[in-house]
């Protein structure tokens, strides 16, 4: 092969690579775990969906390098899974095997498909929605932030309180047939209360 055709060749790998580093990230949602009890999405008040989807609109915008240099601005990503202080150090083994799933369609090698899984999956991010509405976790994998987890409460790095629960940090509460029997019981009682209270003062 003459010296030019190997040039000729190695420019257009560089303007390839160069064309997938420009690109602007997609967002996943299709590895999403919703069993993990300490990321949840339902039940919070609207101005967290509001930062939730301005945040998904903001990494679109973003290149690949903006999350995994850790250098874009308002996202303040951040690479997870290193540090002691972290309640999870990894995604859970069932995400990991729906990458494994997929990557053995193309190996048709178990332990390759396997030890590649855990590699992309490794690739873990977390994004900011604010300071005070949490984060998004994923890992980035073909140009794409794969989101997991929604941790509006702040609980894959907990303060020093603790994990936060679903129903402490739910602001929007469930209105079924019970809750609503529930919360008449609840209104009597303390009509009842009242009652007596007024009763007693006068």
């Amino acid at each position: 092969m003459s010296k030019n055709t190997k040039n000729k060749y190695r420019r257009i790998a560089d303007s390839d690579a160069q064309a997938v580093s420009d690109e602007k990230l997609r967002v996943s949602f299709e590895y999403i775990d919703w069993n993990t009890e300490e990321f949840f999405f339902h039940g919070m008040e609207v101005k967290y969906y509001q930062k939730m989807f301005a945040c998904v609109c903001e990494i679109s915008k973003c290149k690949e390098s903006d999350i995994t240099e850790q250098s874009h601005p308002s996202l303040s990503p951040k690479s997870i899974f290193n540090s002691s202080s972290s309640v999870k150090d990894s995604f859970p083994e069932s995400i990991i095997s729906q990458i494994q799933e997929k990557l053995f369609i193309q190996t048709r090698d178990k332990n390759l498909s396997r030890t590649q899984a855990i590699e992309i999956a490794s690739r873990a991010f977390e994004v900011s929605l604010s300071k005070n509405y949490g984060r998004l976790h994923g890992f980035i994998w073909n140009n794409t932030f794969h989101i997991v987890w929604f941790d509006p409460a702040h609980n894959l790095y907990p303060m020093r309180s603790g994990i936060t629960k679903h129903k402490d940090a739910a602001t929007v509460k469930c209105f079924a047939p019970d809750e609503i029997l529930r919360l008449q019981s609840q209104i009597k009682e303390l009509q009842e209360e009242n009652a007596e209270l007024y009763e007693a003062l006068g």
